[in-house]
């Protein structure tokens, strides 16, 4: 037997079987396609296709809108960081000018 204090882990194996994957289903809609395109109607690819547009668009306003900053909210974060940096500036003399009274008081 063999004791270890560093017990190395061994790689997992990941398997994937697609569970609705079907490749009779697959080639008959690719033969309904191809049949489509030789007899010119593409009506219901088009309506198909207008639909994941749609989708597709709908998604990119979403997430932009989400993401877009409004001019209003800059302003009001802008003037919330000048503040902020006043008040640490004011903080930081202060600090400043105490040591140096107190470095005169004992020191000079």
């Amino acid at each position: 037997m063999r004791f270890t204090f560093i017990k190395i882990p061994r790689h997992r194996v990941f398997q994937y079987d697609p569970i609705y994957y079907s490749p009779e289903k697959e080639e008959r809609k690719n033969r309904e396609r191809r049949i489509r395109q030789e007899m010119g109607d593409t009506v219901e690819e088009q309506g198909d296709r207008g639909y994941t547009e749609r989708i597709r668009g709908g998604m990119r306003r979403r997430i932009k809108s989400h993401f877009e900053v409004t001019r209003s909210e800059r302003k009001k974060s802008n003037l919330r960081l000048i503040i902020i940096l006043i008040a640490l500036m004011a903080l930081f003399y202060y600090l400043l000018n105490s040591a140096y009274e107190w470095y005169e008081q004992f020191f000079i």
